[in-house]
Parts: structure tokens; sequence; C-alpha cells
């Protein structure tokens, strides 16, 4: 094993294998992902790992960053992720000192605080979305001060990607998405189950809103790519039931790994485009479209080309 290539303590705490700011190879992708101690970061490696998301020849440098109370952690899922020797693994590094971590990176995943968590009227909030609030601030500070200016920034959380989009003013706007692939997946997964055909084969259907349970299945220019039209009882099912179901799993805690899943997708689609005369639906910051007031990050059916999504 080569020097550079050997995992190793250094004095800010972080695990090192290939070079410091990036990787050996001039093309590899560094793709940092906060709160690298949660199991959604460390599912959401996996499937990318495993997956060539990001290109079936396009090695990556993983960054790994948490807060510094929780970054002692970061060493076993370091050294977890190299364990199985990915081949696009150009190296990965892990600490707390976002001027390194964060530095010269080409993607972002901001997993943050929180998604929509949905609080019961009883449960006191303003502690929780104070520092909310300010590690969104904070992610958004350092993501202007040290990322590449054309750097892809994909959060967890339309209020989160809001907060961040104010702190962000040398990076296009266009550049920040949120993830709706959940629950376009939780919907197409429902609807596949009742009409007994493969999810793949369903086209076209519509997230409106937010990636929590405060968003809204539009299945009005839903298709089949057998051509079969929709049974008229799916269509009464579709809009008395389906909305229920979606904001009844959307938040449980255990879809950690669809959650990962999703968050792969998003990056994969992104990256490589949506099929001709297909859509997806992501988060992105209005611009008055469809009435949705300027200003803030909303589910939209959007096309991507070029690694840039359109609404």
């Amino acid at each position: 094993m080569a020097k550079s290539e050997k995992i190793r303590l250094n004095s800010n705490q972080s695990v090192l294998w290939g070079n410091r700011l990036g990787s050996n190879k001039e093309d590899a992708l560094k793709i940092v992902v906060t709160d690298g101690t949660t199991e959604l970061a460390r599912s959401f490696l996996y499937r990318t790992l495993n997956d060539n998301v990001f290109g079936e020849n396009q090695s990556v440098f993983i960054s790994l960053y948490e807060l510094k109370n929780k970054a002692i952690f970061l060493e076993s899922v370091a050294i977890e992720l190299t364990s199985f020797s990915p081949k696009l693994l150009s190296g990965i590094s892990y600490g707390h000192d976002a001027s390194i971590e964060f530095k010269n990176a080409d993607v972002v995943i901001c997993i943050g605080h929180a998604r929509e968590y949905d609080f019961k009227d009883n449960e006191y909030l303003e502690p929780f979305f104070e520092e909310h609030v300010l590690i969104s601030k904070f992610y958004g500070e350092v993501i202007e001060r040290y990322v590449k200016r054309d750097a892809k920034i994909i959060v967890l959380g339309n209020t989160a990607a809001t907060i961040i989009s104010k702190y962000v003013k040398s990076i296009p706007i266009g550049n920040i998405t949120t993830l709706s692939l959940l629950n376009l997946n939780i919907v197409t997964a429902q609807i596949a189950a009742r009409i007994k055909c493969l999810p793949a084969e369903i086209k076209n259907i519509i997230i409106w809103g937010s990636n929590g349970s405060h968003s809204f299945p539009d299945c009005r220019y839903i298709h089949l790519t057998s051509g079969k039209p929709l049974p008229d009882a799916l269509k009464v099912w579709i809009s008395d039931v389906l909305p229920c179901i979606v904001q009844s799993v959307s938040c449980r805690p255990s879809l950690v790994n669809s959650l990962a899943y999703a968050l792969a997708e998003h990056c994969k689609i992104l990256w490589n485009g949506t099929p001709e005369d297909e859509w997806t639906s992501m988060g992105v910051l209005s611009d008055c479209s469809y009435s949705i007031r300027s200003g803030i990050f909303f589910s939209f059916p959007v096309v991507c080309r070029n690694r840039q999504c359109e609404i």
C-alpha cells in the first residue's frame, strides 16, 4: 500500500486516505456529507459507492463532516466505508473543521438537523427550531466560503434550503435543490401495488410542496409505459385515499434506507438528466411558477439537463 493510501490519524482528528484537499486523481469529485455519523449518511454513501451514482467511471473523494461534539464517532464510519473497497472511492477524510472538509467541494449533501418533522401540538418547539435555524445558517456560511462556485448543493428540507440560500451568494441559486423523491417513490409504489405493475412502468407523477407530510401527490398526468389507461376506480382511490397514505408514511423514522435511496437517486437524476418526455420532482427556489410565491423552496415538476434542473 502506498504511503498516501494509508489510513492515519492526523492532528486535526481526521482520518485521511488520499489527498487532504481531494483526490490523487484530478477528475475525482469531492463529495461532502454533513452529519456524517447518522444512519442516513452511511446508507446514502453505501448506495452512492455501489450504484455509480455520479457515473460508471467517476471516482469520488468522500469528506465526512460532523459537529464537534459528535465528530469522535466519524472514524468508525470512515473505516467502515473503506472496508468493502469500493472501486470508485479515491479517498476519504473526516472531521469537524469546515475549512478542511468543505474545501473545494463539488457536491455538498446537507442532511442537517431535521427534515420535515411533524410535532404534536403540546411539544415545545422553540429550542429545536432555533438550533435548526442556526445550523442551517452555519452550513450556508461555510458553503459560501469554501466550496467550488459551481458546486451542487442538495438539502434535506425546504426550510433548511431556504435558510442556506440566504447565505450562499456566489453560487447560482439553481445549484441548490431539495429532495422530493421519497414521497414520489412512496406514491409510485402504492399505485404499482394497486394495479399490479412494476413501479418503473409508472411515469410523470408530480409532488407539490415539501418533502414531508405537507406534500401533495398530483397524478393528473400519470401514464403507464404499457399504454393501458388507469381504471376509474383507481382515480377515485388516488383522489380520496392516496394523499392520506403519503402523509402517514413519509415521516416515519423507519424509512431511513428508503430516504437514502431517494437521496442517491436524486443525485443520479441531477447528474445524468431525466429521460425525454419525462419529468421528476425536486425542491427548487420558487420563481412564481404555478403561482407559488417567490423566495421559498418548493417541490415542482422539473426536467434535468446538463446537471441543471428547470421547472
